[in-house]
């Protein structure tokens, strides 16, 4: 099968790969060149910036795929760009949307796809809207054109070569430096990812699969954990005793206000309370493509650690721990 890769030089899109290629796949990758990436000589790869409509059909021209794997699409004229050049020479176009599309919900979980989306245009929102955005252009162009579609929503990802280091690397620094792991209230709020290796074989299980066909799918572990789990599972990998307390609500208000970066990894819902649950349904995925994941969270994490480690990725970002400090300081005064 010949499948082109929009993107694929870092995380998502260069695990996307290399499941493909274990699959046995012809691999096509496009994108702009600019990241360093060591991929195996039997990957094509085309260069270009997909923005410039007229260099994307430059480097398409005269060439078809059974499946193309978009993973750097995030605006309307990226999509619609795609949609145009590729109509009639692709049987599969799979879109890497968000859970940032969802509108936050409360009281009965899981989220479903059916779910309404969040239409807000705060600033906070704009990457969720704008995924939203090329979402319902894809279906309607699946509608009125039989355009081949699927979607697929990704709550936060990790795992190896994840380039946002203020998730679990930063969690890893601060279990490794010994330092108090500032807990938001009571510890329980229930949050949801994505591990990149299984995302990846999933991917690669439903291409040209036609039940996928104009669906949405959140793709996801089927796991959820509570913060203080999270903490607990990572300190068992990282081979520590937690040092934890407890910041409460005013704390943690004033930690979600003032800090650069958050307290816990969590991303999906936008614009949602640190204090409501995050949580996916699957089980729409599970059903049409009869995957569901294969790593637990703390053997996704041991993967990950393992990466880190190698990797020295410690050595590779510098981390101002004031703001923790100070709430740190205000907590043991409490």
């Amino acid at each position: 099968m010949r499948v082109l890769v929009m993107g694929g030089s870092r995380f998502n899109g260069r695990t996307l790969i290399e499941s493909l290629l274990v699959a046995g796949h012809d691999v096509t990758t496009f994108n702009r060149g600019v990241t360093p990436v060591d991929l195996p000589n039997c990957v094509e790869r085309l260069h270009g910036d997909r923005r410039d409509t007229d260099a994307l059909r430059a480097a398409l021209r005269g060439r078809s795929f059974d499946a193309v794997h978009d993973t750097s699409a995030y605006v309307l004229e990226d999509v619609r760009s795609a949609v145009e050049i590729l109509l009639d020479r692709t049987g599969h176009y799979v879109f890497a949307s968000s859970a940032a599309v969802y509108a936050p919900k409360r009281g009965i979980l899981p989220v479903g796809e059916d779910d309404p989306q969040n239409p807000s245009e705060l600033p906070g929102n704009r990457y969720g809207r704008n995924k939203a955005i090329c979402e319902n252009y894809l279906l309607e162009q699946h509608s009125r054109a039989s355009f081949p579609v699927s979607i697929t929503r990704y709550p936060m990802v990790y795992g190896p070569r994840n380039p946002n280091l203020y998730r679990e690397a930063l969690m890893f620094v601060r279990l490794l430096e010994g330092r108090t792991i500032l807990l938001p209230g009571d510890g329980t709020t229930l949050s949801h990812m994505s591990y990149v290796r299984d995302q990846a074989t999933a991917l690669v299980a439903m291409t040209l699969v036609p039940r996928t066909f104009g669906q949405v799918y959140n793709l996801a572990s089927t796991e959820y954990y509570s913060d203080e789990g999270y903490v607990d599972t990572l300190a068992r990998i990282v081979g520590v005793e937690p040092n934890k307390i407890h910041l409460g609500s005013r704390l943690t208000d004033e930690a979600y206000a003032c800090m650069p970066y958050p307290l816990m990894p969590r991303q999906g819902v936008q614009l949602v309370d640190w204090r409501e649950n995050s949580l996916f349904s699957t089980r729409k995925f599970e059903a049409h493509v009869g995957y569901a994941q294969e790593h637990s969270l703390e053997q996704g994490m041991a993967e990950t650690f393992a990466w880190f480690q190698h990797e020295g990725v410690r050595d590779r970002f510098e981390v101002d721990f004031a703001h923790e400090d100070n709430l740190l300081e205000k907590a043991r005064a409490l």
